[in-house]
């Protein structure tokens, strides 16, 4: 019994004991939250006057962009945006050789990082451009095909013309004898 009683005696004992206080944490400074880059809030930006059908605007910004940061990865970042809203039918000032000129120089640029996709809306606009080539020939077609068949259906119009006014007069000639 006693070894039970010592056991229980050393339980309270070291239960009791108190750890030493740990020693008073120093305090450091906060290290600065890192900053957006520029890119992220310009983006943003164009994002926005796209949406609400300004590229114009969205043009401009990033036109300002790519002057204050120039020779950037950004910069060329913009460069590519630009391009591709050039690209957009959306845009009121679509040309497609503007976007296809825009696009070539960001692809010559020194390494543009989306060269593969300025390259696939390359072949898109030349895929583009084909197609309302052969859309405008065959209108051209068409519209030949509808003069000729209004000239034809002119032509006969007249010719029934012609011939009903020689029946009237034949009819006239043979019509009932006068008293």
């Amino acid at each position: 019994m006693t070894l039970k009683l010592f056991v229980a005696m050393l339980g309270m004992v070291v239960g009791c004991h108190r750890a030493p206080a740990p020693p008073a944490a120093l305090e450091a400074p906060s290290p600065p939250l890192p900053t957006e880059p520029p890119w992220v809030g310009t983006l943003a930006l164009v994002q926005a006057a796209v949406d609400s059908g300004n590229f114009g605007t969205a043009d401009s910004i990033l036109a300002a962009f790519e002057q204050a940061e120039g020779g950037t990865p950004d910069a060329s970042e913009s460069a590519f945006w630009r391009a591709m809203l050039r690209a957009d039918p959306r845009n009121p000032a679509f040309s497609p050789a503007d976007a296809r000129q825009a696009l070539e120089a960001y692809v010559a640029s020194l390494n543009p990082r989306h060269r593969t996709e300025a390259s696939v809306m390359l072949r898109i606009l030349a895929l583009s451009d084909s197609l309302r080539a052969a859309q405008a020939v065959q209108r051209s077609a068409t519209d030949a095909r509808d003069r000729a068949r209004d000239e034809e259906m002119q032509k006969l119009r007249d010719e029934l013309q012609r011939a009903q006014a020689e029946l009237d007069r034949i009819k006239r000639r043979l019509g009932p004898p006068k008293p």
